[in-house]
C-alpha cells in the first residue's frame, strides 16, 4: 500500500520555538564552579586530604580533581577516589622543551612529589586521556602512557606503566573543586 504525503505545508509543521531560544543556546555556557590550585592553599597538600574512616592511615582526595586549564575544568576525577601517596618523583615533560604554564615543574627525581594513586583501572577516571606509550627515562624501565585531559589535551598531569593497573595524578598538576 503506498504512503500518503502529508498535505500540510511544511511551514505548518515545523515546530515553532519560543523567542530568544536561539540566542540563548548561542551564548557560552556559565562558567561552573570555582577551582583552585594547589599552591593556593595555605597549607598546601595537607588542605586537599582527608583520612579514609574505612582503612586507617590512608588519605584520600576530599575535592574533586578538574582539569587546570583555562575556559576547559573537564572533572578528572571525583572526591574519595584518589588515594595520597608520596614517592619518587617521575620526568614527565620532555627534555629542551617547555612546560604549559598551567603545569607547575615537578622536582627532579630522585625527589619526592606529591601523587594521587588510582588503581584498579582507568574507568576510576571520570574523564582521562593517555599518550602513546613514551620511554622512560631509567634505562630498563617499561615505557610510560602519560595522563592527560581528554577533554582539551592539556598534560602530562600524571602516569601509568603501559598495561599497569596504577595511575599517578601529581597533586600539583590538577586542579581542585573545593
Amino acid at each position: 500500500m503506498p504512503t500518503e504525503l502529508p498535505t500540510t505545508p511544511l511551514e505548518e509543521r515545523i515546530p515553532s520555538f519560543p523567542p530568544g531560544i536561539w540566542d540563548a543556546l548561542q551564548r557560552p555556557a556559565a562558567a561552573g564552579p570555582a577551582t583552585r590550585t594547589l599552591a593556593s592553599f595555605p597549607n598546601g597538600v595537607l588542605d586537599v586530604y582527608e583520612s579514609d574512616a574505612s582503612d586507617e592511615g590512608t588519605s584520600l582526595n576530599k575535592f574533586d580533581l578538574v582539569c587546570p586549564q583555562d575556559g576547559c575544568g573537564s572533572i578528572i576525577l571525583k572526591s574519595g577516589v584518589g588515594k595520597w601517596v608520596e614517592r619518587s618523583s617521575v620526568e614527565l615533560d620532555p627534555p629542551n622543551q617547555p612546560v604549559h604554564p598551567r603545569l607547575p615543574a615537578l622536582p627532579a627525581p630522585p625527589a619526592t612529589a606529591h601523587w594521587w594513586l588510582i588503581t584498579p583501572s582507568p574507568m576510576a577516571f571520570e574523564n582521562i586521556g593517555f599518550t602513546q606509550p613514551v620511554q622512560s627515562a631509567n634505562a630498563g624501565a617499561k615505557k610510560l602512557k602519560l595522563l592527560i585531559c581528554a577533554e582539551c589535551d592539556l598534560g602530562a598531569l600524571g602516569w601509568s606503566e603501559e598495561g599497569g593497573t596504577e595511575f599517578w595524578l601529581a597533586c600539583s598538576r590538577v586542579n581542585y573543586r573545593a
